[in-house]
């Protein structure tokens, strides 16, 4: 059996100058790599063994890493592996089996205008205070858009920034602005504690993402919109697959805390706006954005504070000039202009295209 830490450099390398996105290891399975739309084995690769992934858990973690991992059956963590390749691991166990997945994060981070988001996206840059969402499915390329965003106002504007993520992903270097990253567990105990913070620090920008416990969801949304009823950007990082389930969500966490209808008007006198992301295979090759669009204009306030949620999908629909569209209209608009194939859609998005024949 090849040395296990020349094995895991050899493959971590071979992924990351091959563009592949996500690097999988399965036990009984050679290396399966993820290059834009296709997934297919590493090349003259053998079957994994649960030996040869044991070594390379034993290589990764730290003593409390695997202590963690023994404990919960899994952990997320970014690490910089093979040289100075950074990687965010995710390791798990299914069958009582060991697994590891590797998302590769790229050194440099992309320039805005390179990741062709609607023009609407960049007025976002210039607000000084409210809450902006970007939400998607894992691999919708949120935290590159959110990356390039900060790296945009940390390139042109002078502020103090603080991100609060778990586990942090993209590094930032200080250029026009400051920016502090706060990883949960080594610098902050809690999200809700690193929130609290900001509350009481002089802070212009705040990114929060790794949210995934409702617990920490619950004690964390009313803090966050305090922080954007303020003199603050809050940009908030959520795993959902459209605007409006975002908004319930939200509402039926901080509802948790105080009353429903203190909730929406909170809700409705803060947000900017929620971004939707899905990146879809492309017939040139590689993946192109199809993005839901959700501004928080005065019909979707009133809606908001109304609790009518179920027609901002009508206000969507008629406030194209303004810059807003939905998951469907930009699928639909995608497959018009030849970029992408009806097959590569199907399950994107509940309605797409539904009422459209080819």
């Amino acid at each position: 059996m090849e040395i296990p830490s020349i094995y895991l450099n050899k493959i971590l390398t071979t992924a990351a100058k091959n563009n592949v996105s996500d690097l999988h290891l399965v036990v009984g399975s050679p290396p399966m790599a993820r290059t834009g739309s296709q997934f297919t084995a590493l090349t003259g690769e053998e079957m994994v063994t649960v030996e040869l992934l044991n070594k390379i858990i034993e290589i990764i973690l730290s003593q409390e890493e695997i202590a963690e991992l023994k404990e919960n059956k899994d952990i997320v963590l970014v690490k910089n592996l093979a040289g100075n390749f950074r990687f965010r691991i995710n390791i798990f166990y299914q069958k009582d089996l060991p697994a590891l997945t590797f998302h590769y994060i790229p050194g440099i981070i992309k320039p805005l205008d390179s990741l062709k988001l609607p023009k609407v996206f960049n007025h976002f840059i210039k607000a000084d205070s409210g809450l902006l969402i970007i939400s998607g499915s894992y691999g919708s390329g949120r935290t590159t858009t959110i990356a390039s965003f900060i790296e945009e106002v940390n390139k042109n504007v002078s502020k103090n920034i603080i991100t609060i993520e778990d586990p942090i992903e993209f590094l930032f270097v200080n250029k026009k602005s400051l920016i502090a990253q706060r990883q949960i567990g080594r610098d902050v105990k809690t999200f809700s504690q690193g929130l609290s913070y900001c509350l009481k620090e002089d802070v212009d920008l705040i990114y929060v993402s790794g949210i995934n416990k409702e617990e920490d969801f619950i004690l964390s949304m009313p803090i966050i919109l305090e922080l954007a009823a303020g003199n603050c950007l809050v940009i908030l990082e959520i795993n959902s697959d459209s605007s409006i389930n975002v908004v319930e969500k939200i509402l039926g966490t901080v509802g948790k805390k105080i009353s429903n209808e203190i909730a929406r008007h909170n809700l409705a006198d803060v947000l900017l706006g929620v971004i939707v992301q899905k990146l879809v295979p492309q017939l040139s090759g590689g993946l192109v954005l199809a993005a839901e669009i959700l501004l928080n204009n005065s019909a979707v306030k009133s809606l908001i504070r109304e609790g009518k949620l179920y027609q901002i999908e009508n206000i969507i629909q008629t406030s194209r000039d303004e810059g807003m569209i939905s998951l469907n209209k930009s699928l639909e608009q995608l497959l018009i202009s030849g970029k992408i194939k009806p097959e590569n859609i199907k399950g994107l998005s509940p309605n797409a295209l539904s009422s459209r024949k080819f």
